[in-house]
């Protein structure tokens, strides 16, 4: 099943560290990944095997929350999304299906849609994998097989 990053793309910033650098992406060369096409900038998909900095939901301040319908295979609206502010103002949302989190949406720039997405892609509880996107683009990524596979052991 395809998770459409464009649909989904949204915020988030976890550290001083992160924060200063993503603040700081738009004067910095091309990400890892990017490569550029017809003198356009494609979106960068990255790979981690430590897994890549979260934001931190306990040092933010809950916005909201929204269920939304992103697959056919489990019916009515699967998917939840929390939305918050992080301590510097950074919108961030997160992304369950069975209370299993697999998704973070940043906003660095404060316009739709988000600028990074952070996937869980083997619900571990690391998000080994970053798509940073670019808003005239879509990127297509997979919503990971094992939020649908809700056993005794997998139930949080």
């Amino acid at each position: 099943m395809k998770l459409s990053h464009w649909a989904v793309r949204r915020s988030f910033c976890c550290s001083l560290f992160l924060a200063a650098a993503l603040a700081c992406a738009s004067v910095l060369p091309s990400p890892a990944g990017a490569a550029p096409v017809g003198g356009k900038i494609t979106s960068a998909v990255e790979k981690s095997l430590e897994g890549f900095p979260i934001p931190q939901v306990g040092r933010s301040r809950f916005k909201g929350w929204v269920r939304r319908d992103l697959t056919d295979r489990i019916p009515g609206d699967e998917t939840l999304f929390k939305q918050y502010f992080d301590e510097w103002g950074l919108l961030f949302e997160s992304m369950t299906i069975n209370k299993i989190l697999f998704a973070f949406n940043i906003d660095i720039d404060g316009k739709f849609p988000y600028d990074i997405t952070l996937l869980d892609t083997d619900c571990d509880g690391l998000f080994d994998t970053k798509v940073e996107g670019r808003p005239d683009e879509h990127v297509d990524t997979d919503i990971p097989e094992c939020v649908f596979s809700v056993g005794p052991a997998r139930g949080r």
